[in-house]
């Protein structure tokens, strides 16, 4: 009779362990679909926010009959002076794509989004610092796209529920 417990008791954990295993892989999967929404999403955004500044900068570069890195520090420091976060931070956007230059352009985001409360600058901000490249940090990434969302902006609201759907249980895990 104790024998037969025993016996109940290790199927009844196999069984729960077994639910368990399959519930986690899909939520696994799930997750995944989660993220590869997620990283489409931002991808396509960050592309679509900085096609149009690299054009501008382009034609300022051309019309000014100068680098395009020189058109982007002097149109950089311009738009500094005037105070247009908004601008400022496309600018920065466009300059990443650059070689070498993903961290520093993340760096400058933050700091345009902390010092000068830009809510696009915050959006953008954790969008990149989530992108893979330069910067990978997804609680600070959090943090500024929950700001930018706080601050009015509604695509950093659609991207935060995006962003939980993808990484809650990642960071939760950590």
């Amino acid at each position: 009779m104790a024998r037969n417990r025993t016996n109940i008791a290790w199927m009844v954990a196999l069984g729960w362990a077994v639910g368990a295993a399959v519930i986690g892989l899909g939520d696994a999967e799930a997750q995944s679909a989660d993220c590869q929404r997620y990283g489409q999403h931002r991808d396509s955004y960050l592309r679509g926010v900085s096609a149009g500044m690299e054009q501008q900068l382009d034609a300022m570069a051309v019309q000014r009959q100068v680098p395009v890195q020189a058109a982007a520090f002097y149109w950089g420091g311009a738009l500094m002076q005037a105070g247009d976060t908004r601008t400022l931070a496309q600018l920065t956007l466009a300059t990443a794509a650059w070689p070498g230059q993903a961290e520093r352009a993340e760096r400058a985001m933050t700091r345009i989004s902390d010092e000068r409360g830009g809510d696009l600058a915050a959006l953008l901000a954790g969008l990149m610092l989530s992108d893979g490249q330069g910067i990978d940090d997804p609680y600070r990434a959090r943090v500024y796209l929950t700001d930018a969302s706080r601050r009015g902006n509604t695509d950093a609201t659609a991207f935060l529920g995006l962003y939980d759907a993808c990484h809650s249980r990642r960071v939760a895990l950590n």
